[in-house]
């Protein structure tokens, strides 16, 4: 997720004070990791991502299971 990628540049760049990051509020620094927080935590749950992506997964070994069967039938 590049908002993460963004927040640890962040603290890398507020950390070794470089240039204007130095003056940076921590406060700042730290609002990437919090909104990663509230997207992987709240809203990806509250729209069922994580659900569906388990659903896809369980469909395919599903399908996977039942073409085997069929196969072996044919061939006996």
């Amino acid at each position: 997720m590049p908002i993460l990628l963004v927040g640890i540049a962040l603290a890398a760049l507020k950390y070794f004070e470089v240039g204007p990051f130095a003056k940076l509020s921590w406060l700042w620094v730290a609002l990437p990791f919090v909104m990663v927080v509230i997207w992987w935590e709240i809203i990806i749950p509250l729209l069922g991502l994580d659900k569906a992506k388990e659903h896809e997964e369980f469909e395919k070994l599903k399908k996977a299971r039942m073409d085997k069967n069929r196969s072996g039938r044919s061939q006996q």
